[in-house]
């Protein structure tokens, strides 16, 4: 009987011991998916720039920066934490709205940002007929005719072609097949669909991004090739969505 209480005390130390090992190491790969990113650039070092140039960039790879972070003010697409609707829909919203904060230096706060995403519902709704997932075409749409931002789509951009884009300081917004990006801090695997913005990028061909599907969103890294897989527009089913990202061009090239 006191053999049987022992080997079962055992086992039960063993399962309890196998279970804080599993646990600290779930907890251990999420504290290490954020990476360190290299120091924010001023979006403004880039106005003479862009007041003087053009939508297209003609720098070779070698004049291109190593790695590049530019500066933004992060909240989520949930900036108070209810991840009820509208909030679990407005990946796109969110995303261009921090776009827009950044480029006219509005310095929105929490409140503020939660007032742009209704607002900009209320918009899509009267103009497209829904607000949910909407596609490149229309999130391009709604940078111009809402936010007074040009935009150009890229097809099947490459990690270079971000790394060009981003070095003359204009951000990006890019569409994604949600559950295909693998985020440990998103919940039930991640959405159908999602949208966040590109704002950087480091050696060994990663990026740096603003992922509002997420309150730890802020500055996360991803690989290229991670992104790249997931990369397709809204469609049904969504892997068949074309690859393609959205470079939002700052006001100053104006219309």
């Amino acid at each position: 009987m006191h053999m049987k209480k022992s080997s079962s005390l055992l086992i039960l130390i063993l399962v309890v011991g196998l279970g804080t090992v599993a646990t600290y190491s779930i907890v251990k790969e999420i504290r290490n998916a954020k990476e360190s990113v290299p120091p924010a650039v001023d979006l403004s070092t880039f106005e003479t720039q862009q007041k003087n140039g053009s939508s297209s960039m003609h720098a070779t790879q070698q004049t291109l920066p190593t790695e590049l972070n530019l500066a933004m003010t992060f909240y989520p697409q949930a900036p108070f934490g209810d991840w009820g609707m509208p909030w679990q829909e407005a990946c796109e919203e969110a995303s261009i709205l921090l776009v827009s904060d950044a480029y006219y230096h509005h310095n929105w706060t929490r409140e503020q940002f939660r007032d742009q995403i209704l607002a900009l519902v209320d918009w899509e709704n009267k103009i497209f007929g829904d607000y949910k997932n909407t596609n490149a075409k229309q999130i391009a749409q709604m940078l111009h005719d809402d936010l007074g931002l040009k935009s150009v789509i890229h097809s099947n951009p490459t990690f270079e072609d971000v790394q060009k884009i981003l070095a003359q300081g204009h951000l990006i917004v890019m569409p994604f097949a949600g559950r295909l990006i693998g985020n440990p801090f998103y919940t039930n695997g991640g959405p159908d669909y999602h949208v966040m913005v590109i704002k950087g990028y480091k050696t060994g061909q990663k990026v740096i991004t603003e992922d509002v599907g997420t309150s730890h969103g802020e500055d996360y890294v991803y690989p290229w090739a991670t992104l790249q897989n997931a990369n397709h527009d809204y469609m049904v089913p969504i892997q068949n969505g074309a690859k393609v990202m959205i470079e939002v061009l700052p006001p100053s090239i104006g219309f």
